[in-house]
């Protein structure tokens, strides 16, 4: 009867109804609850700031043009907060110090250096710049600058390609040549040491100058022995070796190296550890010494927070100049030209002013001047692009329908303008109760292995008791032998 039609209607829809909130439950249940490890959750955006930073960066104390002085003159005079002076083989003790030179280095660039004096600070002077009271015609930050302590460039002449490290508050690696290859050994030693250390341009090291030409390698993945030595050097050093440089000078040699982050952050963050990506000049001349930098958010400016933000990312990287693929289509920035320095430094560079983490809804929000168009990577593949952004912001929700793939591991973004790039730290996507399962990143063996041992046994049977040497190392290298023996 009608009674009983209506009864079996009314069942039918409940069951309708039933299986549309089965299935939206399902489609919800089946996507990742993502876990948004934030390299930047304690920075305070409000009251923290950003200091411009150069970590890497040369005097005529090695193989640079410019002395102490014009050096940290022409830092402060490009409105730098924090400045890392690291000399090849070189520890810096302060720039009113003349350091322990390494003469063979210095006669080697002699078309650099002329072995002129290197005309460290006054005391008077070195505390104007500590203080930013000393005299400037550009200058616009009021406070005074940072001397990072202990800078120095690691395996300061390999031969074959650069294998360099850099090196922050520590003792060591002072007239140490190195050996080709030998990253370990002074990652090792610094961290005995207290110290900290930056994997430099490894692209050089990759793709030797003369031998291999990285442009051709642009865009591509690079040989995983590479990708497997440099994740093994931070995870057999955690919270000292800290990162590495992904964009230097004018990316020349460094083009390929953000491809090479990529490839070793998928073998380190399974394993629990987390490199930071850092930019540099490695400048050599007064007129690049604003190419490549980082921001250091801060609470303030003391060498305590330079190291606690070093240590935990919470900083971005930021170069006039770009090599790679990551403008997709966009002209590359013109050859850096030395006579049109001061109209670059007048065009703003992209910067990040703040980022929110929506762990609820699994989204990043970023907030910033100076930028048109968002790029965010995840796994080495971009998986998201905006362009023409007027707003300053931007938002990345990882459940999004557009996105080209799904995200997995960490993503990381960067922006450009007119002028720049920006690039950020990457954030570890975890998923609600799961763990990582661990990558196997199996060691290498290859030539700096063998070297290690070979100039090891030479050093102990031919040359450290021997008197000739000892003469060689002191006036040459620049070191004391018989201290480096009795370990005074």
């Amino acid at each position: 009867d009608d009674r009983m039609f209506k009864k079996i209607t009314a069942v039918l829809l409940c069951m309708l109804f039933a299986a549309q909130v089965c299935a939206v439950g399902a489609s919800a249940a089946g996507e990742k609850d993502y876990v948004i490890s934030n390299p930047y959750a304690e920075v305070d955006w409000n009251s923290w700031k950003a200091y411009k930073t150069q970590l890497h960066s040369h005097t005529n104390a090695s193989d640079a043009y410019p002395t102490i002085h014009e050096y940290v003159q022409e830092h402060y005079d490009l409105d730098y907060d924090i400045v890392a002076l690291t000399d090849h083989g070189t520890i810096n003790r302060g720039w009113n110090k003349a350091p322990q030179t390494v003469p063979l280095m210095r006669l080697v660039k002699y078309e650099r250096t002329h072995m002129d004096n290197i005309i460290p600070l006054t005391e008077a002077e070195y505390q104007s710049y500590l203080k930013g009271t000393a005299a400037s015609s550009r200058r616009t930050h009021k406070n005074g600058m940072l001397d990072v302590p202990k800078g120095i460039e690691l395996n300061m002449a390999t031969p074959i390609s650069d294998c360099h490290l850099t090196g922050y508050f520590a003792d060591y690696g002072q007239g140490l040549a190195g050996v080709y290859g030998d990253y370990e050994t002074p990652a090792r030693e610094v961290k005995k040491q207290g110290g900290i250390t930056m994997l430099s341009h490894v692209g050089e090291y990759l793709y030797p100058i003369g031998f291999e030409d990285s442009a051709e390698h642009a865009g591509k993945l690079n040989d995983e022995y590479y990708a497997n030595k440099f994740a093994r050097i931070f995870m057999e050093n955690p919270g000292s070796c800290v990162g590495m440089g992904i964009n230097s000078a004018n990316d020349e040699f460094s083009r390929c190296d953000r491809i090479l982050y990529d490839q070793i952050l998928q073998k380190t963050i399974p394993n629990g550890v987390t490199p930071w990506a850092f930019c540099f000049s490695d400048s050599h001349k007064i007129e690049v010494m604003d190419i490549s930098y980082t921001m250091m958010y801060m609470k303030d400016l003391s060498i305590d927070e330079f190291r606690r933000s070093m240590e935990r990312g919470e900083f971005f990287s930021v170069s006039r100049y770009s090599n790679g693929i990551e403008l997709n289509g966009m002209k590359e920035w013109p050859e850096f030209d030395n006579d049109k320095v001061e109209t670059y430094l007048k065009n703003p560079m992209p910067m990040i002013t703040r980022v929110t983490v929506d762990q609820k809804n699994d989204k990043i929000s970023i907030e910033g001047t100076d930028f048109d168009r968002i790029t965010w990577v995840s796994n080495g593949n971009v998986i998201k692009r905006e362009e023409n952004i007027k707003s300053g912001k931007a938002t990345l929700d990882l459940h999004a329908p557009d996105l080209l793939d799904e995200p997995s591991l960490y993503v990381r973004f960067y922006v450009t303008g007119s002028d720049g790039i920006c690039y950020s730290q990457p954030f570890v996507l975890s998923v609600a109760g799961e763990e990582f399962d661990k990558v196997d990143v199996p060691e290498t063996h290859d030539l700096s292995t063998f070297l290690r041992a070979f100039v090891t046994v030479v050093d102990v049977i031919f040359f450290k008791f021997n008197p000739i040497i000892w003469a060689f190392k002191y006036f040459a290298l620049g070191y004391d032998p018989i201290a480096q023996i009795f370990g005074k």
